[in-house]
């Protein structure tokens, strides 16, 4: 009898057991921490659509799409070995070097361009059309057709070109880039290494691309990655979504092969088309001016500053004189958050925002100063009359060249009685002072009959000079040392 008593509360305390299991199991809120979930499960709706979408937006934008050849000229400087005795020692012991010598090169160049207007209008990119003498448009149905260039953009490597329109003559409309999204599928179509009308497929692999370098520290990036094949040859052409609307215009590739490595740029097409409109507007890029020296706020920085570990934005490191930010009220120190409504987090954001404003127009610019938001009204400026003004101002920017004074090492190295005069440190490619065999090294002593020191001072003699069209420079040759007048042109 006592043994089925045991036998009894045994199994009780069984059945409790399975009870609450069973209890945990159908609410498992309780008793047991969170769990990780599964990904939402996607469902293709259009399998079979979605399969012919690639071919029906190539057939509907191959022929938009056009091949162009590109002959032209580039001018380089070399020494005239053509002298007599001009490379031989001797004669360069007692006369220098051989006088630089200007070459003009022949150069051809192919790419790709997209129709975008009835009128005939393309857009390409800069690098395919910036030495060209003539241009040759190919559409897909062969005929050939001379091209008038309108107007280029180094700065985010665009050009146009325009033909004469045919009835035959297809073109394509621009998409929203903002509204493209990371995972999409993208069509390229172009002539890569001359084989025209190639279509290639891929996805959107990244959005706003900034500080891959191609174009320079004034350029303006904000590039769409695409794995979509694309190769030399396919600059200028669209990159496309399955709306068959332009996204992009193709402009460069990363690779250590020179082909395709699934790592191609495009240009966004709402920087495209702002940038297409102001050329065929004015035949030039006008850009907003700001007047600030910006930098990203790092890690480190917002440590510092005692701000959130993740908080992103753009510090002011310099506001320049009597600039539309210095009399707008913005301060050095101050953090850009917001610009014209718009969340500003990186400077790529805040330069093109800028640049994309017309000038005479007044935006809100909203920063923190002191952990605390102030709003300004700011009239935006003119970046091209800006940068007149700044190289009106510097001698350096006038002649192309970089100087530096002379201290009493290098005056001592060089074998000077005293350390005088400025020297030069670089010369660009092209200048004035290329132009009149000015070199790395030289040291100029005198601008006109004025002593010069100082670079400051350099700068405000050539300034003066310069409206005169020319400067007359007291120059020590790097090479062999001599010392004389050297007549520079400043047109």
């Amino acid at each position: 009898m006592r043994k089925r008593k045991y036998y009894l509360f045994g199994a009780l305390v069984v059945t409790a057991v399975l009870f609450f299991l069973l209890g945990m199991g159908s609410n498992p809120g309780k008793g047991k921490a969170d769990v990780a979930t599964p990904v939402q499960t996607i469902v293709i709706k259009d399998e079979i659509g979605f399969s012919t979408a690639i071919s029906e937006v190539a057939e509907a934008l191959i022929d938009a799409v056009v091949h162009i050849n590109v002959t032209g000229t580039v001018v380089q400087r070399g020494p005239d070995f053509g002298f007599p005795f001009g490379n031989d020692p001797f004669f360069r012991y007692f006369f220098g070097p051989p006088q630089q010598q200007e070459y003009e090169v022949p150069v051809q160049a192919l790419g790709s361009g997209v129709i975008i207007s009835k009128e005939g209008y393309i857009i390409t990119n800069n690098h395919v059309v910036q030495n060209a003498d003539t241009i040759e448009v190919v559409l897909n149905n062969g005929t050939k057709h001379e091209a008038k260039l309108i107007g280029t953009d180094p700065r985010t490597d665009l050009a146009v070109v325009k033909i004469k329109p045919t009835q035959e003559m297809k073109y394509a409309r621009f998409g929203d880039s903002d509204q493209c999204k990371v995972g999409a599928w993208v069509i390229a179509i172009g002539s890569p290494r001359g084989l025209d009308s190639t279509v290639t497929a891929g996805i959107i692999s990244a959005k706003n691309r900034t500080n891959i370098g191609v174009l320079g520290p004034t350029g303006y990036e904000d590039f769409i990655q695409t794995d979509a094949a694309i190769n030399p040859g396919n600059s200028g052409g669209p990159l496309i979504n399955l709306k068959g609307e332009v996204i992009g215009i193709n402009a460069l590739i990363v690779s250590a092969s020179a082909g395709s490595e699934g790592l191609g740029f495009a240009i966004p097409s709402n920087m495209a088309k702002e940038i297409s409109d102001s050329l065929i507007k004015h035949g030039k890029v006008v850009r907003g001016y700001l007047g600030v020296n910006i930098q990203d706020i790092t890690p480190e920085m917002s440590k510092s500053l005692k701000l959130d570990k993740n908080f992103k934005g753009v510090i002011i490191a310099d506001v320049v004189a009597s600039g539309p930010a210095e009399q707008g009220g913005i301060e050095q120190g101050d953090i850009v958050i917001r610009y014209d409504g718009k969340r500003i987090e990186t400077v790529a954001e805040l330069r093109n925002s800028v640049a994309a404003t017309d000038p005479g127009i007044t935006v809100k610019i909203t920063v923190l100063r002191d952990k605390k938001e102030r709003e300004f009204s700011i009239r935006i400026g003119e970046l091209e009359k800006a940068e007149e003004e700044a190289r009106a101002r510097s001698g350096s920017i006038i002649l192309g060249l970089k100087v530096e004074t002379v201290d009493t090492d290098t005056a001592k190295r060089l074998g000077l009685k005293k350390a005088t005069g400025v020297i030069i440190i670089e010369v660009e490619s092209g200048s004035a002072a290329d132009r009149a065999g000015l070199q790395k090294g030289d040291i100029i002593f005198r601008v006109g009959n004025t002593p010069v020191d100082d670079p400051a001072q350099f700068n405000e003699l050539i300034a003066q000079s310069s409206q005169e069209g020319r400067v007359m420079l007291l120059v020590r040759d790097a090479g062999s040392g001599r010392v004389g007048y050297l007549v520079v042109p400043l047109q």
